[in-house]
């Protein structure tokens, strides 16, 4: 069992891979206030190794601490053989650090190859389940600018894993750039990338034969186009625009006009 007791802060070192890639700093500064005026109200975990202590849990209560200027902070010691026995108390504590998906896949990954946990060990220890664990470990297999966005909280988890169906990357980062900049939701990017899948792959209507095996038709390249000059190139510079189609028309009539009396 671990032994709670005062540590000081010098002799406490981050964990080689914190659980947090970025810290909220409103939450911090939060966090930090409550602490000046009420104190700790939870206990950090550490674990003994060389005569140091490493943080397990509470790294943002630790930092808070570092930032009052505390000599000491309360913790609860464990040694290496507890924390590698896979306690569940140890996962539900990091959870009190709302830790976002991208940050719960580095975890599940650390924790995985740190320790050598398989798929049922993971879930045990964490208290989630195969799916839970396997979309967030999917999303370090995905596109990275994805998981970057996803890590900056630029889009949310459900978003990341609709930008991931898309296999094409040059239309997955365009998708990502609307995503970042309108805030679309998971509903309306996984229509986007429906409608990319048929127009790549259009699914043959029912009752209709079979294409010639020995001429295969060549899939149409799929691009995205400006609905005005045509143009495809540089799709991140491109806008969703609503427009009805009877004045989409007259502007299309306008600039072929113009341009035959520049003719």
């Amino acid at each position: 069992m671990p032994v709670t007791r005062h540590v000081s802060l010098a002799e406490i070192d981050p964990p080689p891979i914190p659980a947090r890639m970025a810290m909220d700093d409103g939450k911090l500064a939060e966090l930090r206030a409550s602490m000046q005026e009420i104190g700790l109200l939870q206990a950090i975990g550490v674990v003994a190794k060389d005569g140091r202590y490493e943080i397990e849990y509470g790294h943002r209560r630790y930092t808070c601490a570092c930032d009052l200027g505390w000599a000491t902070i309360e913790c609860k010691v464990f040694t290496p053989a507890e924390i590698a026995s896979g306690a569940a108390m140890l996962a539900e504590n990091i959870y009190h650090e709302e830790l976002s998906a991208a940050e719960e896949a580095l975890l599940f990954q650390e924790h995985r190859e740190l320790y050598g946990l398989d798929e049922a060990a993971l879930c045990a220890r964490f208290k989630k389940s195969p799916d839970y664990i396997g979309d967030r470990i999917r999303l370090l297999r995905g596109d990275p600018l994805v998981f970057d966005a996803l890590s900056h909280r630029r889009i949310t988890f459900a978003v990341a894993r609709e930008l991931n169906k898309c296999d094409d990357q040059a239309h997955r980062r365009y998708l990502l750039d609307v995503a970042v900049t309108t805030g679309y939701s998971s509903r309306v990017m996984a229509d986007h990338v429906r409608q990319w899948r048929s127009s790549v792959s259009p699914q043959q209507a029912p009752g209709s034969p079979p294409p010639q095996a020995e001429l295969p038709a060549p899939a149409p390249e799929y691009r995205q186009e400006c609905c005005l000059c045509g143009g495809y190139r540089d799709p991140w510079a491109m806008v969703n625009v609503m427009i009805h189609k009877h004045e989409l028309d007259a502007i299309r009539e306008q600039i072929e006009r113009a341009a035959r009396e520049v003719g």
